[in-house]
């Protein structure tokens, strides 16, 4: 039987996760909090347990400065929030900016413990939607692109906003060998309810599959979301994720098969000291099984 594996794969986007949805002032103080204190600390339990982390950055990310406009860009005007870049404030990053933290993603890829560097786009688009067209697309991965390869890494992986899966053929032009997107819809709880008795029974995740398209990528579908944001998801103990988390593991090792645990830093501020916590066991967990022989602890590039 093949060696089970276990992924920690982070979205992280800062403010380019939700600006097209809500910016309040509560939720922007969590970013910076992000930027200043979640990342450091999650690098450093990644250290202590010498863990491999695949960190799906949006490209923006690792600019140093823009001019809020990007109009050498193919125009994406979703309906739901025509003007994309409205909101950039554009600039030069002061290390207070929560539309650019090169520094940060600096100190990711300069982790004593190699972390992967992957595409979350560029700006955060949806690649399911009518309104992204192909030559924004291309444009969305080829400077995602660019910007992975000053720190050093090449885009091998490419974690899809919000999931949504889109312009496959752009992704095997930009050299895309693997993606992620969500688990397809009609598997597993479709109700909130559903989803709120599966983690609050700590139920055991479902492992991804990972299958070969038509174009010769691995598509890596599913995984456990890490979270507590949400209106039902604060009212579970952190704890129950834990266990959830070690069964999926666990299953792992004992199937043979992966288990991906994702998270968004972000979701970390809210209830910092608990969240940090709560994954230093899980990774506690996997590095005990890992040198035992158990289990293997890899980025998602390794899947390709």
């Amino acid at each position: 039987m093949a060696q089970g594996r276990f992924i920690i794969c982070f979205d992280f986007e800062l403010a380019w996760g939700r600006f097209d949805k809500i910016l309040s002032e509560d939720y922007l103080a969590q970013v910076r909090l992000t930027r200043k204190e979640i990342v450091p600390l999650l690098l450093t339990a990644l250290e202590r347990h010498r863990i491999p982390a695949t960190w799906g950055v949006v490209g923006h990310l690792m600019l140093r400065e823009c001019d809020g406009i990007h109009a050498e860009l193919e125009p994406y005007r979703p309906e739901h929030f025509p003007n994309w870049f409205s909101r950039d404030t554009g600039g030069k990053d002061d290390g207070s900016s929560v539309w650019m933290c090169r520094d940060v993603v600096e100190r990711i890829a300069t982790c004593s413990v190699p972390q992967e560097l992957a595409s979350h786009s560029f700006s955060h688009v949806d690649f399911s939607h009518p309104a992204l067209l192909r030559k924004r697309a291309a444009q969305e991965l080829e400077l995602a692109r660019d910007l992975i390869s000053e720190f050093g890494q090449e885009m091998k992986t490419h974690i899809f906003p919000r999931g949504r899966s889109g312009h496959l053929d752009v992704l095997k032009d930009a050299g895309v060998r693997v993606y992620r997107t969500f688990r397809a819809p009609g598997t597993g709880f479709k109700s909130a309810f559903g989803q709120f008795v599966t983690e609050a029974l700590a139920r055991t995740p479902p492992l991804v599959t990972a299958a070969r398209d038509e174009l010769g990528m691995l598509n890596v579908e599913g995984g456990m979301l890490f979270n507590r944001r949400g209106r039902y998801r604060s009212a579970i103990p952190v704890s129950r994720r834990v266990v959830r988390a070690i069964k999926g593991i666990n299953a792992a090792a004992r199937e043979g098969g992966v288990f991906l645990l994702w998270s968004h830093p972000v979701d970390f501020a809210a209830d910092q000291k608990a969240m940090l916590r709560a994954f230093d066991e899980i990774c506690a967990h996997a590095a005990r099984m890992r040198d035992t022989g158990r289990l293997e602890i890899i980025p998602v590039r390794e899947l390709a």
